[in-house]
């Protein structure tokens, strides 16, 4: 009987070891920290945890998040923050010893280390009022931009650029317009105010818009400002009803092709172009496109690549996403999970690139709130094992009542920092739990680091590798359940065994992979798996009657 089965028993040795690797190497009493941000009140608290070298197998009924060294992915240029009209004018108008605690919350060496800077061209719905660089009055246009003036940025955001400039030189720019002079629109108004208005640019302004948004870029040049990133639209496809603009794939192509790309090349500025910037959903508004239609029609215009560089992405969910009709029937915020689009997008375009250029909670202030924190988290992590290269938040600051905005505009938002009651006697700085999660996430991803494949078992958390430029790893954990979640985090040889808080981030940093474990494969039990499921869909189901 025991011949008989041999070759049973055989197979099944060689299925454990395949699918399972092995280390060889003896116990070590190194240590390591963790750093968590919790739910319960952590703010970023450091924790040793020991760190071990394993002779056995990972074996099937462990729980572990295994990192793929050998599968790198994407290149990180950074994490950083929006600074709007309205952020710089709670900054500004906040004490100076406030000031400094915030901009050294953001952007010194000991704090969060940002690295990039999102600013609006003109107005946003994020301004104390609504103004752009080349204002005529009604009936009037400029069309060689003789009026063009960015008096309205020296009020408040020039004075905190310069602030923050003195703590790092060396950060990436992006800009976005919201929307070009009302003279150079179809309707004649900044604002949206709904699908139905033809909310786009006048052909007729193709060539003056462009220039503007050069002369902006110039502009900025000569103040130090070097634009890394211009995004040809804030959120293309949403005629909001505060400052916007819509463009069809299309009217984009034909604009990129024929005016402001050829204008940037001319210009000799290093700028990079980025269109999109809005949802993953492909479910946006009545009559708009979503995410795979437009980027799928936009980039049939066969030389569009050779000026944008790639598209800037939102967490928002979209008007028609069932999240957000839920969420507009229970007045709660809603988010995009569509991150296998990102997949898609990727095999279709592999050399254009995916930046995160948005995110906050809306539908209130969300003061000291474990909400915002969750799904910053969630979204960054799954981002991040998306191709997505660089995370930008909106607002760094606002106000107590999660603004200010310009009349007209009732959309309150968090933010990482919110200043109370600024320039009164009782201000004061609020610093949410959603900013300890940005702050560990940009310390670890910094500009040259690498995202690297994780294969997860057993555990229901959310996880991600980031290889350091001395090859040593950073894992990130989000743990959303009620419950403690204790696994192995592992590189190589090296094993970490550690317990996640019950909705808690978390950070440990695990040494350089070394030995043979260091190309670590998934298990081949996964390969066959999917073989199957191929098999199964394209060639069982079609034969079923």
């Amino acid at each position: 009987m025991m011949i008989k089965r041999l070759p049973q028993i055989l197979m099944s040795l060689i299925i454990l070891t395949s699918c399972y690797p092995l280390s060889t190497v003896q116990a070590s009493a190194q240590t390591t920290t963790m750093y968590t941000t919790a739910k319960n009140g952590l703010h970023d608290r450091p924790s040793q945890v020991q760190l071990s070298t394993r002779q056995q197998a990972l074996m099937k009924q462990d729980h572990y998040v295994q990192v793929i060294d050998t599968e790198k992915q994407q290149t990180f240029s950074g994490v950083g923050g929006a600074l709007t009209d309205s952020a710089a004018h709670v900054l500004k108008t906040a004490t100076p010893a406030h000031r400094n605690q915030i901009l050294d919350a953001y952007f010194g060496k000991n704090g969060a280390h940002y690295t990039n800077v999102r600013l609006t061209i003109g107005s946003s719905d994020f301004s104390t009022h609504s103004y752009d660089y080349d204002t005529m009055p009604s009936g009037k246009t400029d069309p060689t931009l003789k009026h063009f003036s960015m008096a309205a940025d020296k009020v408040n955001v020039a004075p905190i650029l310069k602030q923050i400039r003195m703590r790092d030189a060396q950060l990436t720019f992006y800009a976005a317009p919201w929307a070009p002079p009302a003279w150079m629109k179809e309707s004649h108004n900044r604002l949206g105010n709904s699908f139905i208005t033809n909310n786009a640019l006048k052909r007729s302004a193709y060539k003056s818009y462009a220039d503007y948004l050069v002369k902006y870029l110039k502009t900025q040049q000569e103040n130090g400002i070097s634009i890394r990133y211009l995004s040809l639209q804030n959120e293309l496809q949403a005629s909001s009803p505060w400052e916007s603009l819509t463009w069809t794939p299309d009217a984009a192509a034909d604009f990129i092709t024929n005016y402001l790309g050829p204008a940037l090349t001319q210009s000799h500025l290093k700028t990079q172009l980025l269109v999109w910037d809005y949802v993953r959903s492909n479910l946006t508004q009545p009559v708009m496109m979503g995410f795979n239609t437009w980027t799928q029609f936009f980039y049939a215009h066969p030389d569009v690549t050779k000026y944008v560089h790639g598209i800037g992405i939102h967490w928002y969910a979209a008007n028609l996403d069932p999240q957000m009709i839920i969420g507009n029937i229970k007045q709660q915020p809603a988010w995009d999970d569509n991150f296998t689009n990102l997949d898609r997008f990727h095999t279709l375009e592999p050399h254009q690139h995916i930046l995160a250029t948005e995110a906050t909670q809306e539908r209130g202030v969300w003061l000291n709130s474990w909400r915002p924190a969750s799904h910053y988290a969630y979204d960054i992590i799954h981002d991040f094992n998306h191709h997505v290269e660089s995370y930008l938040d909106w607002n760094l600051v606002l106000d107590e009542h999660g603004g200010p905005t310009h009349a007209g505009i009732n959309n309150p938002c968090s933010a990482p920092i919110n200043v109370l009651h600024a320039g009164q006697q009782n201000e004061r700085v609020v610093i949410n739990p959603a900013y300890y999660v940005l702050k560990r996430v940009s310390r670890e991803a910094q500009p040259g680091t690498v995202s690297v494949k994780t294969h997860s078992h057993r555990v229901n958390v959310d996880a991600t590798a980031i290889m350091q430029r001395n090859k040593a790893v950073t894992v990130l954990l989000n743990n959303p359940d009620n419950r403690p979640a204790t696994l192995k985090v592992v590189n190589g040889h090296t094993v970490a065994q550690v317990t996640l808080l019950p909705h808690s981030f978390n950070s440990i940093r695990l040494p350089k992979a070394a030995g043979q474990l260091s190309a670590v494969r998934q298990p081949k039990a996964n390969v066959w798996q999917q073989r199957w499921q191929y098999f199964s869909q394209h060639w069982l189901v079609p034969l079923m009657p």
